[in-house]
């Protein structure tokens, strides 16, 4: 069995930048949150129901979009199993 060497284009995002992209998107959305909730002050009429689903729905949104896990962590996790074991077959 050989195993392809790893070139510097192929690794994945380190943790601590993934984690740094997840946090700026979370905050992004909270403060387009907080924008929302202020425009609930000064909207006339039926107009305010706009900004209210805003302050309601983006907190899910934020959440779930921090949670999301690049695909390519768990890409490399599968194929490290794999190679686990294969070379505990072969023994």
């Amino acid at each position: 069995m050989t195993l392809e060497p790893q070139s510097l284009t192929s690794l994945p995002e380190s943790p601590t930048d993934e984690r740094s992209a997840r946090m700026v998107s979370y905050s992004i959305a909270m403060g387009l949150r907080l924008v929302c909730l202020y425009l609930c002050f000064i909207m006339p009429g039926w107009w305010i129901l706009l900004p209210a689903t805003g302050v309601v729905v983006l907190p899910a949104i934020a959440v779930l979009m921090a949670n999301v896990v690049k695909s390519t962590t768990s890409q490399r996790r599968h194929t490290r199993s794999n190679v686990q074991r294969s070379l505990s077959d072969g023994r």
